[in-house]
């Protein structure tokens, strides 16, 4: 018969780091799934600058750190990718691709991935000129000119955060028409450093060891631009990583988690938090908060039940 833990946390990002170490010290049987290396998505960030009691870090640095505070607090860590994941009758029955795990608790930090728009040179320029988040790395480009990719309120958002650093700041969009806030797109086009384009969509980044440029292209007239840009900010949308979930109910439209206060799901017993949740800010120090708070409320979940 397999072993019944109080808790199974999947995913071992800032919030699962989070969690397993205040439930362990709880004394809950715990243990923390992932499937690529500890601390998530901080992996891939060139650098950090806004996580407190660090002044600048490199990302994968800063996922060390995380890691060696779940081996310092003797947390259980498996490297196994989560297939699966269901409810029978009390239990939660989870399936890996190395194992089979059965737990009275779950907390879902899976994350998400960005959704990359699959150009030529994209990926070989990520942490070269490319960037998937304005608010964290707009700051490497003062001063200098940049392309925002997006119709949503996202992308607007952040094209307009750009503006208070960027010497100009291009937004293109595939529509005439956007998904986000009209009040938004006025609000981008009142800085004189800014300049929408649509219907435009992008077609190569250019460059050689770095981004330099990119050629874009009028959905209409065929015609084709292009732009001398030191940075590129493609924020076309998250994707949740919530495909092995297999209740119903869990997840909205977008495959993104909602939970209450308590960070709990529609689910008794099943819990999410981090990035995975459907919120417009996503940060290191947010996704920690979800972890304790969510730890919180499985031990009392645990003493009820």
């Amino acid at each position: 018969m397999n072993k019944i833990y109080d808790s199974v946390i999947i995913g071992a990002g800032p919030c699962g780091i989070g969690a397993g170490i205040a439930l362990n010290k709880e004394g809950l049987d715990v243990v923390i799934v992932e499937r690529d290396a500890p601390g998530g998505k901080i992996n891939i960030a060139p650098r950090v600058d806004n996580y407190p009691g660090f002044k600048e870090v490199p990302g994968p640095d800063l996922a060390v750190a995380f890691y060696e505070r779940v081996l310092q607090n003797n947390v259980p860590f498996i490297g196994d990718e989560i297939l699966s994941l269901k409810k029978e009758g009390n239990l939660f029955l989870l399936k890996g691709a190395n194992n089979e795990y059965l737990a009275k608790t779950v907390l879902i930090a899976s994350g998400t991935k960005e959704r990359v728009l699959g150009l030529p040179n994209e990926i070989e320029f990520f942490g070269k000129g490319i960037s998937y988040c304005a608010v964290c790395d707009g700051h490497f480009f003062k001063g200098q000119d940049v392309l925002v990719i997006g119709g949503g309120n996202t992308a607007l958002k952040e094209a307009v955060f750009l503006t208070d650093i960027a010497k100009h700041v291009y937004l293109i969009h595939r529509r005439n028409e956007f998904r986000g806030s009209k009040k938004i797109v006025e609000e981008l086009l009142s800085h004189e450093n800014a300049t929408i384009l649509t219907p435009y969509i992008p077609l190569e980044f250019l460059g050689e060891d770095k981004l330099n440029g990119a050629k874009i292209q009028n959905v209409e007239t065929k015609e084709i631009k292009t732009l001398e840009v030191q940075g590129a900010f493609p924020l076309v949308g998250q994707i949740p990583n919530s495909k092995f979930i297999k209740l119903e109910g869990v997840t909205n439209e977008w495959g993104n988690i909602p939970v209450d206060k308590n960070m709990m799901t529609s689910v008794p017993g099943l819990f999410a938090g981090g990035d995975i949740l459907p919120r417009d800010i996503r940060q290191i120090y947010l996704a920690e908060h979800d972890g304790v708070v969510a730890a919180k409320s499985i031990v009392n979940y645990l003493k009820e039940n």
